[in-house]
């Protein structure tokens, strides 16, 4: 096999193929993500902690206010402040309303939703007639928190990076929750597992978007990388996992062995005269790595089985395309999560719609925002729905939500009045909405965090870098490091403990 096409097909640089697996215990230090002594009263009890983490992200910016976040007696046509605004702005009739894309995809004209909790602000919340998939599995919405987020960052390229890491465009402790996952894994692991333990699914968008933000790794060393998988390039990847150009198993055996003594060669300059240790070099660090993984290619050909990527179309709200990249990737994700011997910890899916929105990805519905939300969200919640079992279903290779914690993500929201007088939304992170199902969601955390005003802007709610800090706190890892999140990450915590028992409470609604 040839190195570089193997990196490229993986969608990994040099210093990055490591994360794919391995594991070179010298270059890792104490293990990460353990909680100190003074805080271990504050880790999740065992039963309630989630095992791994499915992600969605919702690449766009999904619309709240027809999907997950709707207030009946906000934005009303006859509203003296603010009318026909929210929900309302595609309410009435015609070719572009929310009844016009109900009956595009055969489901009820009724524009109400259907009441699910309380907010901050006492209003009730209603799940908006697109989310008709998640409304018809209460065992889903039983188990459901939805916080509500805000930021100050409108374009993509800088709001994606922060929704998927936490952390601003530019800061080198850049790093996706996969990487974080990853890494406390591996430093916990005995060194035996090859195959990764964090997957991302990246395929379509725009380069410039940064989507690939879930993949960075920031201050972790090169093990701590996510295997990135282009589902629409995936048979690619398992033909060069063969190893075909290396020859038999026996040949590939003598191949690992010679770089393997190339590396340690390459180390030994490295070491001063009679020092025990090498100097630190983060390029031999990345290139030691790079020879691990690729000799542990085999074992990842044996968790992705090829059957996994053959082609799905998709038909939805009278759209139909030859390939369903968001319903694949929950199909391989699920696949991932469930193996029998090595389960993944972590999967994150970039869900770029059956179609594309006008404006790219699944949801940038600059135009055509009531059509093209209700045609991908439904695309993607029937997907989603589809790999998790049903009460009593007990199928080992569907989700639990007993032992799984879904995440719906997004970048930000779309404005609550339509963009330019016509019939789109343009962006909006001042007010919009990320959903947490099963793990240690159950029907006691079931609500609303936070609270979206009749203006469309937040007056309660959570950062991005609260809403990761939570993924790891959901997990048992402690997510105060260089490599992670600061106390100054969490609004108003002056201590650890502070932010621990704060973002603990307000997103998972525990205390602490």
């Amino acid at each position: 096999m040839q190195r570089r096409d193997f990196l490229r097909i993986t969608g990994l640089g040099l210093g990055a193929s490591a994360g794919m697996l391995g594991f070179i215990p010298e270059v890792l230090g104490a293990p990460f993500g353990d909680f100190p002594t003074a805080q271990v009263g504050q880790i999740l009890p065992t039963a309630s902690r989630a095992k791994r983490v499915l992600e969605i992200f919702l690449y766009g910016g999904l619309s709240p206010w027809e999907t997950l976040y709707f207030v009946p007696e906000y934005g009303t046509p006859t509203d003296p402040q603010y009318p026909n605004q929210q929900f309302y702005t595609f309410g009435g009739g015609g070719p572009d309303s929310v009844a016009a894309a109900l009956a595009a995809c055969g489901l009820s004209a009724e524009p109400n939703g259907v009441p699910f909790a309380p907010d901050a602000n006492g209003k009730t919340v209603n799940l908006g007639p697109f989310a008709v998939t998640l409304r018809n599995r209460t065992d889903l919405t039983d188990r459901m928190r939805l916080l509500v987020m805000r930021h100050d960052l409108e374009p993509h390229e800088a709001a994606i990076p922060l929704a998927l890491s936490g952390k601003r465009v530019g800061l080198p402790s850049l790093a996706g929750l996969g990487a974080h996952i990853q890494r406390f894994f591996n430093d916990h692991g005995d060194g035996s597992r090859q195959s990764p333990w964090s997957y991302v699914f990246s395929t379509g968008g725009l380069p410039g978007d940064n989507v690939l933000a879930a993949a960075a790794t920031g201050f972790h060393p090169g093990t701590a990388r996510p295997l990135l998988i282009k589902v629409d390039s995936a048979q690619a990847l398992y033909n060069l996992l063969a190893r075909s150009a290396v020859g038999t198993t026996t040949d590939r055996q003598k191949y690992d062995a010679a770089i393997a003594a190339y590396v340690n060669r390459y180390q030994d300059q490295l070491r001063y005269p009679g020092a025990p240790d090498p100097l630190r070099s983060p390029r031999f660090s990345d290139l030691a790595q790079s020879a691990v993984a690729v000799s542990h290619a085999d074992a990842v050909a044996t968790v992705l089985d090829p059957s996994l990527f053959t082609p799905l179309s998709g038909n939805v709200c009278g759209d139909a395309s030859s390939q369903d990249i968001p319903g694949m990737s929950l199909k391989i994700a699920a696949h991932l999560l469930t193996h029998p011997t090595e389960p993944a910890s972590y999967v994150c899916v970039s869900d770029t719609g059956l179609i594309e929105a006008s404006g790219g990805g699944g949801y940038d519905t600059h135009t055509d925002n009531s059509h093209d939300t209700a045609r991908n969200f439904k695309n993607l919640l029937d997907s989603l729905a589809a790999i998790i079992n049903t009460p009593g279903e007990g199928n080992p290779a569907k989700i639990s939500l007993d032992d799984t914690m879904i995440i719906l993500n997004t970048e930000f929201g779309r404005t609550p009045v339509p963009q330019q007088g016509g019939n789109g939304r343009n962006h909006h992170p001042y007010g919009y909405v990320t959903a947490l199902i099963g793990g240690p969601i159950t029907t006691a955390q079931k609500g609303v965090y936070g609270a979206i005003g009749p203006d469309g802007m937040a007056s309660t709610w959570v950062t991005p870098a609260e809403g990761r800090i939570a993924a790891l706190l959901a997990l048992g890892i402690y997510p105060f490091a260089q490599e992670a999140f600061f106390v100054s990450d969490v609004q108003g915590a002056s201590t650890e403990a502070d932010a621990i028992t704060s973002v603990t409470l307000r997103t998972l609604g525990y205390t602490v």
